[in-house]
């Protein structure tokens, strides 16, 4: 069987083109899985440069230097991203996908992992990843597929709902979403994990056994969003275990923080990486916080602005709400990696969630969706 798999794969990031190989990962004793090579409007280098320019912060002048001294950045993100994608994934055209046309009715069509459903990050509800093109016919389903956020805004609710309508199975990331989709009236979704956690565990160390390991022992702080108190904090954990601080960074012009030792802009596998080899991890990351968890790291979270309610799923699934640092502790006060973590228990939680992975994919494609409610059923309790 062939199998369509929608999910993000335009943004320089590293938890959003590691979610997409182990999403492959995960589906491939299915069949054949194609990634639909798709960019979203505001990701291409047009939508870059019109973004760039549209800064309210300063005029368009201001913007436009600003920008210049930008594009030899942008131009190694996407190398670093681009190629990587170009070199795990079997991309196809994204075109019918987009605007429709003929599709296979043999072959399976997939959304998610990640935030695809978030329309605030997409700005709307995307048609590509909401299959919106592909025929009622064809068998749609969602893998771990997330709304990022723990409520939709009522103009998104109806357009929501009957998108999902013509779906033959639902799965969701996190549980908050499954209460979404009951709040909508869509019922009968699963809450599954993310699938860098769900994917062969051997995925991850193959993918970095060409990478040499770090010697010395350190602190790793993966910080997406400006946080001097984490910075902070990271520093006097280094100094209290008597080890090394290192920082991820995405600015070759940008010096890291006192204290801090910069791994600046590395490929995705070094980034896997240093956190197979890091003693502790600090970070404010979704996808940092599950590769903690995969590789059994003492992890400290610091809540990001937005969008948190990943995270507190996460780590509530495991049984560790007690990582997440309180907002506005000072950073001499935090004492949460004094606190043991139970890896035997994590581990049979990861057991468990993959274990439920696999009873729904292996629902999904024993005969197609055999085993799930019918859509016609579907469309009547909707």
């Amino acid at each position: 069987m062939d199998i369509y798999l929608s999910t993000i794969i335009d943004s320089y990031n590293y938890g959003t083109v590691l979610q997409a190989v182990a999403t492959t990962d995960l589906l491939s004793p299915y069949g054949n899985v194609r990634v639909i090579d798709y960019c979203r409007p505001h990701w291409t280098t047009r939508g870059w440069i019109d973004a760039s320019l549209a800064d309210p912060s300063h005029g368009r002048l201001v913007n436009a230097l600003k920008l210049v001294l930008k594009v030899p950045f942008r131009a190694r993100e996407h190398r670093n991203f681009r190629s990587f994608v170009e070199r795990r994934l079997n991309l196809c055209d994204a075109r019918p996908f987009l605007t429709g046309g003929d599709f296979d009715s043999t072959a399976m069509y997939c959304v998610g992992s990640d935030q695809t459903w978030n329309a605030e990050c997409n700005y709307g509800l995307d048609p590509v990843y909401f299959l919106e093109n592909v025929p009622a016919e064809c068998k749609k389903i969602s893998v771990a597929a997330s709304f990022g956020r723990s409520a939709l805004p009522e103009n998104e609710v109806a357009g929501t709902r009957q998108l999902l309508a013509s779906f033959d199975a639902i799965s969701v990331r996190e549980s908050s979403s499954v209460a979404i989709l009951d709040g909508i009236g869509i019922e009968g979704s699963v809450a599954l994990k993310d699938p860098v956690l769900l994917c062969r565990s051997s995925y991850w160390s193959d993918l970095t056994a060409q990478i040499p390991r770090h010697r010395e022992p350190y602190v790793l702080v993966y910080m997406l969003n400006e946080n001097p108190r984490m910075v902070e904090y990271a520093g006097l954990l280094a100094r209290e275990q008597g080890m090394k601080a290192k920082i991820i960074t995405f600015n070759p012009l940008k010096k890291a923080p006192d204290g801090l030792e910069a791994i600046c802009l590395p490929s995705p596998e070094e980034w896997v990486a240093a956190f197979r080899d890091a003693s502790y991890v600090v970070t404010d990351s979704f996808h940092g916080t599950c590769f903690s968890l995969l590789f059994e790291k003492p992890m400290v979270v610091f809540n990001p602005p937005r969008f948190s309610v990943r995270l507190v799923d996460v780590l509530a699934d495991f049984g560790l709400a007690e990582r997440r640092v309180a907002d506005g502790t000072p950073a001499n006060e935090v004492r949460v990696h004094e606190r043991t973590i139970d890896w035997d228990a994590v581990r049979r939680a990861k057991q468990g969630f993959s274990a439920e992975a696999k009873r729904f994919l292996d629902a999904c494609f024993a005969e197609g969706v055999a085993g799930t409610q019918s859509r016609e059923d579907r469309a009547i309790s909707r």
